[in-house]
């Protein structure tokens, strides 16, 4: 098994439109509030917890070895 090439490379994934439109409306919704957050609180108390939020997501998205090779 040649190691180099990743499993899904040659495979298509097609996202559901659903999911897709529930993406953008986050992002929209996440800026709203954040602009709102801001001109509520002030930035020096939002910017500590955009910064933590950030760096959460940063570490859910980290790369993870793969677990399907055989035992």
């Amino acid at each position: 098994m040649n190691e180099s090439v990743p499993y899904f490379q040659d495979k298509e994934f097609n996202m559901p439109v659903t999911t897709f439109v529930s993406m953008i409306l986050a992002v929209i919704a996440a800026s709203g509030m954040t602009v709102w957050a801001m001109a509520e609180f002030g930035v020096l108390k939002v910017l500590p917890a955009l910064i933590a939020v950030g760096l959460l997501v940063r570490w859910g998205l980290t790369h993870v070895p793969g677990d399907d090779e055989p035992a």
